[in-house]
């Protein structure tokens, strides 16, 4: 199962959701079409199970943030962003291809929910987020921090060295923190 992951991962980051075929995920993953049926019912349910993984990878990773505490430090934050980059980094070409594979055929991941597990994780050490579930206002709030980040890593790919990332670590601590003390 995990080779055929794999092997799905690697050729949809090559040829795109649509150009590849179950015969060539089977094929790289060295196993028959059979195989890959005892496994899965579509390809689509490979691209399920790598927003899965990398789901609970970057939720892990706002559990790590929520484990510094109600008050975290500017540096102790600047060093989860920069954490958080890295890993980001790590699963990057997937996670550029799973941003651009949502089929027709099957549901889109839902970003959107997706951030509310985030916020309810962070809630545990941090109040503010706790008030996303009756506050639209400061929901919105929250979602903006999110959808910065999903800049930044876009960011890392496009423009890389070009940028300050040290400051840009920094700025984006801050801003977390003038959020979570209100």
């Amino acid at each position: 199962m995990r080779r055929l992951i794999e092997a799905g991962r690697s050729l949809f980051s090559e040829l795109g959701y649509e150009a590849t075929k179950i015969e060539d995920i089977a094929a790289a993953a060295g196993v028959s079409r059979a195989a890959f049926y005892l496994h899965f019912k579509s390809k689509f349910d490979i691209i399920r199970a790598l927003r899965e993984d990398i789901g609970e990878t970057l939720l892990g990773s706002y559990a790590a943030l929520a484990d510094l505490g109600p008050s975290p430090s500017l540096d102790q934050v600047a060093e989860w962003v920069r954490q958080f980059m890295r890993i980001c980094h790590g699963n990057g070409a997937t996670l550029l291809m799973l941003q651009r594979s949502a089929p027709a055929d099957g549901e889109a991941f839902d970003e959107i929910a997706f951030y509310d597990e985030a916020m309810a994780i962070l809630a545990c050490s941090y109040p503010r987020f706790a008030t996303t579930r009756s506050d639209p206002a400061v929901r919105t709030e929250a979602q903006l921090f999110f959808f910065q980040l999903e800049v930044l890593i876009r960011q890392m790919f496009a423009a890389g060295k070009r940028l300050a990332w040290n400051e840009i670590y920094k700025l984006t601590a801050r801003n977390f923190l003038t959020f979570i003390h209100g």
